[in-house]
Parts: structure tokens; sequence; C-alpha cells
């Protein structure tokens, strides 16, 4: 039997392992970026202060680049040597995430035209049959496509001087590549030998807390619209949270029954379900929404600093792949025949 389709999948695997992590790197690099108000560092795409690798120092730009700018809509525009650079790392490791995607892409074309080898056809049957080699190219293709559009959306958001409806767009669009990179990754692992005998409790229970993790997210996006609008406006007042409106209520209630209904579920998937796996992700994810909550409280007990805000974006997509991962494999374990 020939052994290069094994193979291949093997690299597919290892390489959308660090394309996940790249992936999760970027978010964090955004919220950096986000928390240091360093989102307009550079205020053109895809060059910064007209130039590929930005400069050090203010002197080193034109005497009249404020003009310059303000005449393209950047009135305000002040090189800052910190913010132009965080934007512009951030920039790099977009490029460095769409290279990876792009490669991956390849391996992942590479892999399905060995499994249908005509030399090979017993082989290919197989192939397309246990190891998802028809899903591994749609979904490394549907990663690339979300990362190009993810470049024209970062371009937008420069054009927009970071409107927070097109900011939020961003972020959304980077889970959703996220959860692309993690289902390409089940599509190529080795599939569970037998079922999991799940009661409709659990499989309705889990397919709820999953609604609500959504609603809790979409609803952060709002409050980080609300808090990027208050800030450069009323920057000289006190801060107040009941100023963010409906939105940060609803986002500070529904954490508590987030939280008990997984723990719930967490328990259990390890005292009555034995799947390590899918029990490492109801762990994991439950892990992850306690430290976003704690990072959340930090926020609110010292007033929005820097790095709890950083924290609360990474932890929070933390939690949506450990929480995706879970789903993932149950419904793995529901629908194979059983043995």
């Amino acid at each position: 039997m020939n052994e290069r389709p094994a193979r291949y999948r093997r690299q597919l695997l290892r390489w959308n392992r660090l394309t996940l992590l790249t992936a999760l790197l970027l978010i964090l690099a955004g919220g950096i970026v986000r928390s240091s108000g360093s989102g307009m560092g550079c205020p053109d795409w895809p060059l910064c202060f007209g130039q590929w690798i930005p400069p050090l120092y203010e002197t080193d730009l034109p005497a009249n680049y404020q003009e310059i700018y303000s005449e393209r809509g950047y009135k305000d525009t002040r090189f800052n040597a910190f913010k132009t650079w965080t934007e512009y790392l951030n920039r790099l490791l977009g490029a460095l995430t769409g290279f990876l995607v792009l490669v991956q892409a390849i391996l992942a074309l590479r892999y399905w035209r060995a499994g249908r080898s005509r030399a090979n056809p017993e082989f290919s049957i197989e192939l397309s049959a246990s190891t998802g080699a028809k899903a591994a190219l749609l979904w490394a293709g549907l990663a690339l496509l979300l990362v190009l559009v993810q470049g024209g959306i970062g371009a937008w958001v420069v054009a927009t001087h970071l409107k927070g409806s097109v900011v939020t767009l961003h972020l959304v669009l980077a889970w959703v590549l996220m959860t692309v990179q993690l289902w390409l990754g089940f599509a190529l692992a080795p599939q569970p030998e037998q079922t999991c005998p799940y009661g409709q409790l659990d499989r309705w229970g889990l397919s709820l807390w999953m609604l609500l993790l959504f609603g809790q997210l979409g609803l952060g996006a709002l409050v980080r619209e609300a808090v990027d609008a208050w800030i450069p406006t009323y920057a000289s007042d006190q801060f107040t949270f009941i100023a963010l409106g409906e939105a940060y209520l609803w986002h500070k209630n529904l954490w508590m029954l987030i939280l008990m209904l997984g723990a719930w579920l967490a328990y259990r998937q390890w005292t009555l379900y034995h799947d390590r796996e899918a029990g490492f992700w109801a762990v994991s994810s439950m892990g992850m929404l306690t430290l976003q909550v704690i990072s959340g409280l930090w926020m609110v007990l010292f007033g929005l600093p820097a790095v709890p805000r950083t924290l609360h974006i990474l932890l929070g997509s933390l939690a949506l792949v450990s929480a995706l991962g879970w789903w993932t494999r149950q419904r793995m374990l529901l629908s194979k025949p059983k043995s």
C-alpha cells in the first residue's frame, strides 16, 4: 500500500496545529493593539506611513507628514514609534498567518490528490471514507478564503478610522477562522472507534450551552464597541460601566448561568462518559471561561486597565475553541457507527 497519503495527512495535521496557534497569537496581538490604542499606529494600508517598513523616529518622515495625512482624512495623525510598530508587527503576524494558511491549502490539495491516485484506487476509496481527505480540502480552502477576506477587512478597518462595527466584524471573522482550523484538525485526526451513549439531556444541554456562549461573546463584542467609543470621547470623565448600556448589563449577568450550566455538563462528561478527549475539551473550556471571568472582574474593579482587556479577548477566543472542540467531539461519538 502507498504510504504517501498517510504521511501527507500527518504533515497537514502538524501544519494545521501550527496555523491554529498562529491565529490565536494574532488575536492576542489584535487585543494588544486595541488595548494600547495602537489601531491607527499605521494610518494607511498596506503601507505604514507610505513605507513597507515604518521608521523608528519622527524625523525620518517628511516635515509636513501631518498635512499629508490630514488631506487623506487622518487629521489627528501623529507618529508614535511604540504604537506604529505595535500595529506593524500585528500586520506582519497577519501576513505570516496568511502564508501558513496558503501552505496548508497546498498540503491539503496534495493529500487529496495522493488519496485519489489512479495507481491505488482501493486506497483512494478507503482514504475518502475513513480519513476525510475531501473534508480536509474543503476546510483548508475555506480557511484560505477567510484569510483573504480578513485582509480586505483589515484595510477597511483603517479606512473607516477603527469604526466599531468593522472592528467587531474583523474579530468575528477571526473566530470563524479558528473554528474552520479546528474542524480541519478533527477531519484529519483518527476517528473514534465506537460511540458514547450520550443522553438527550447532555446532547441538548451542550447545544444550548454553546448558543449561550455565542450570545455572550456577541454581547462582549458590543461592550467592546461601547468602551472604544466611550474612552476617546469622555476620557476626562470618571468611567462608569453603567454608561455602556444594556449590552453590558446582559453581558455581566449572563456569565453566571453559563458557568453553572457548563460546570454541570463538564461534571457529567467526566463521570458518565469515558472519553478522554471530550473530557479534555470540557475541562479546558471551563478553565478558560473561569479565567475570562476573573479578567472581567479585574477590569471592573480597576477601571479597564490594558492587560485584562487584552486577556479578556484572548481567553474568550480560547474558550470558544475549547467549547467547539467539546461539541464537535460529542457529535463525532454520536455519529460513528457502533462497533
